[in-house]
């Protein structure tokens, strides 16, 4: 979206406002890269609030911005607009512009540029192979991100003003999914109590987020057509000349313009297999633990507290009798605390828990869990289950495990 925006904002006639929009891209680049340290030190408070506001004033700007975009390439297509109607349509579109793209990077750059911090597990040390590997690929990522970035800056810049005018409508709208379903999951991992969601759409939520990797794969496909249109746009000589000099120097165009899309369509390509193949590869889910046994009388699920109180990960499984069986983890904390909680979690849906060395781990995003949150609301950690302690072992209700049973 930010090669996007730049390549309509830098194609107005006014010189200034150019110059004014790189600057600002940059100096809007470094704010966010401050306020992701500021945060990260704790300087700064920073609740997942302040991302819905952000992604929703993304979402009503860019659609302002949208809407002036085919203003303004309308009116200019039909060359009756007064110099200074469009001077102050362009100093406008800007100024949403670079609104539009400011949120963007607030809500996505101080959570990508401290990922590194995330590759260790607890008691791990830097220097290890993993972690360089890790290293590696999060720099490789930024690059990629830097490349393409550029390349479809450059492609965007080769086409009509209602060419990019459609080609930003089009990816506004698969960017708006995004935004939708990232809200929904921040309102119900953090403010389910504020916001009350549907009940339909909060057991929707593990779906929405398998669709949201399809719509950007989706979007990845759309920028390859486009590489592959301009590619074949520029196969011919295009222009008139009047000796070989000129016609050497179309030739050069042409030849240019098809290597510009052939990088784009590599880099759409590396991408779409990334995003499948690789990753399909690298996040294969590890097999969970067996289920261990539990006693149950009547609706009461019963577990020795000398069973769960190694420090592991114990995993329990219940059929409901109506073909759900039901899984719940117990992880020792510190003395007498335990961890109960479902072997699901509202964001990854049921891919449940597994135990590397010391850690907890969702199996699905690799996230390590904090033992003592875990059977506490939000994030990954696993959904709550309520239980109690009796007669030297934990007891759970079958009616509090029915209750979700929705989710297996």
């Amino acid at each position: 979206m930010l090669a996007m925006v730049s390549s309509i904002n830098c194609s107005f006639s006014n010189k200034r406002v150019k110059t004014w929009h790189w600057n600002s891209v940059v100096i809007v680049f470094v704010l966010t890269v401050l306020l992701s340290v500021l945060r990260q030190w704790r300087f700064i408070k920073y609740n997942q609030i302040n991302n819905v506001y952000l992604l929703c004033a993304a979402f009503f700007t860019g659609l302002a911005y949208i809407v002036f975009v085919w203003l303004y390439s309308c009116k200019r297509g039909e060359g009756k607009e007064k110099p200074g109607t469009k001077l102050v349509f362009e100093i406008v579109m800007e100024v949403m512009g670079l609104v539009y793209v400011t949120c963007l990077m607030l809500y996505k750059v101080p959570v990508v540029i401290f990922l590194p911090l995330q590759f260790l597990g607890i008691g791990e040390s830097v220097f290890t192979t993993m972690y360089l590997l890790k290293t590696a690929g999060f720099i490789c990522g930024w690059l990629v991100c830097a490349l393409f970035c550029a390349a479809f800056y450059k492609l965007m810049k080769a086409h009509s003003e209602k060419s990019r005018a459609a080609a930003i409508s089009v990816f506004y709208l698969l960017s708006a999914f995004i935004y939708f379903v990232a809200v929904v999951g921040i309102i119900n991992s953090y403010y389910r109590k504020r916001f009350k969601l549907p009940a339909g759409l909060r057991k929707a939520i593990p779906r929405l987020i398998s669709a949201e990797n399809v719509v950007l794969l989706v979007t990845i496909a759309l920028l390859a057509i486009i590489a592959l249109v301009f590619i074949a746009r520029h196969i011919k000589l295009h222009g008139e000349y009047e000796n070989p000099a000129e016609k050497r120097l179309l030739l050069r165009h042409e030849r240019d313009c098809r290597r510009l899309g052939a990088f784009v369509l590599a880099l759409s390509v590396f991408a779409m297999v990334d995003m499948t193949a690789i990753k399909k590869r690298s996040a294969k889910l590890v097999e969970l633990s067996p289920s261990e046994d539990f006693q149950i009388e009547g609706k009461r699920i019963f577990i020795p507290l000398e069973q769960v109180s190694d420090g592991h990960l114990h995993r329990f499984s219940w059929d409901n009798g109506r073909g759900k069986t039901v899984r719940f983890i117990i992880v020792q904390k510190k003395g007498t605390n335990f961890g109960i909680g479902f072997d699901a979690c509202e964001v990854c849906g049921n891919v449940g828990y597994y135990e590397r060395k010391n850690d907890v781990v969702c199996n699905r995003c690799d996230v390590v869990m904090n033992r003592n949150t875990i059977g506490l609301k939000g994030g990954c950690n696993p959904i709550p289950l309520r239980s109690s302690i009796e007669d030297g072992g934990i007891v759970v209700d079958t009616d509090d495990l029915n209750r979700e049973s929705g989710r297996f």
